[in-house]
């Protein structure tokens, strides 16, 4: 058998092992950012998370409430693409989400090289590891994503997709097809680009509906960590906020959020009703980026 068509046979497998039993599952919540917030960010010498790394804290806070996996988490968060940094330098994606996870009493599991992720993903779809959230350390940061690691993603675009249905938390950083080739693998109509504007940024109409009494000035995109927009069709995401010359910088759903819909050839999204209290995940996550924007980091 061919390498490929063996590979290709195999991420069948492993997304049809992690859909099974999840039919009656709510999708788990999304929250995808063209941002490099981990370099942005640090811990103080008390342990308190700063700026990026403080939002971080509070997204990641909020996938962990809001996720509806089943079973019991053998870890919390599982955290691809760095290795620890039991220091936590400040700009270093490993010690961000280890201070994250050290800050709000959560076991992080570290998986970090091309080989450790295809594993991972190896060992989620045959029940050996059953984390409630994925977070992707992105790019822009030191102990981040590098291009092996991002075809490794890309190459278990189905079981991402699959771990969230089952109602899996995903939190992902990052600039282009290193940080966000898995996305376009499942939405071929997606692209992540570089750029994003300085000023200006408006909350879109989904964006008012979930927020309301949110300005644009709260989510206005001042010179720092936004450095990535999303373009094409979204499939089951939303975009939440757009630049200052209308490019969806902040995308993503609370829970019940299914990435592969709503596209030719994919089933219609479905439609969800938030439970009371799903959406400030997304609140919270747009009113962290503004705040963390407006100090004009670069």
């Amino acid at each position: 058998m061919k390498t490929k068509t063996k590979s290709k046979i195999i991420s069948a497998a492993v997304a049809a092992a992690l859909i099974i039993g999840t039919s009656s599952a709510i999708a788990g919540p999304v929250i995808l950012g063209g941002d490099d917030l981990t370099d942005h960010g640090s811990r103080t010498v008390g342990g308190v998370n700063q700026e990026g790394w403080l939002y971080i804290e509070k997204a990641v806070s909020n996938l962990l409430t809001f996720e509806t996996r089943a079973g019991t988490h053998g870890i919390d968060i599982a955290a691809l693409g760095s290795t620890s940094n039991p220091t936590f330098t400040g700009g270093n994606a490993g010690g961000a989400i280890g201070s994250v996870g050290n800050v709000l009493g959560k076991s992080v599991g570290f998986f970090d090289g091309a080989a450790n992720i295809n594993q991972f993903f190896l060992d989620l779809a045959a029940g050996l590891i059953n984390p409630a959230i994925i977070w992707l350390a992105g790019t822009g940061a030191a102990n981040d994503l590098d291009s092996a690691e991002g075809l490794a993603l890309s190459g278990n675009a189905a079981g991402i997709n699959a771990f969230v249905a089952s109602g899996g938390g995903l939190m992902a950083h990052g600039s282009g097809s290193v940080a966000y080739g898995w996305l376009t693998a499942l939405l071929p109509g997606v692209t992540a680009v570089n750029g994003c504007s300085s000023t200006g940024a408006t909350l879109t109409a989904a964006g008012n509906a979930a927020f309301p009494g949110l300005s644009n000035s709260d989510i206005d995109a001042n010179a720092g960590p936004c450095h990535n927009h999303f373009e094409g069709s979204f499939g089951g995401l939303t975009t939440l906020a757009f630049d200052g010359v209308g490019q969806s910088y902040i995308i993503g759903g609370g829970s019940g959020t299914v990435i592969q819909c709503g596209l030719p050839g994919q089933p219609p999204c479905p439609q969800v009703v938030p439970e009371p209290g799903t959406l400030p995940l997304l609140a919270f996550s747009v009113l962290g980026l503004a705040a963390i924007m407006r100090r004009r980091f670069i």
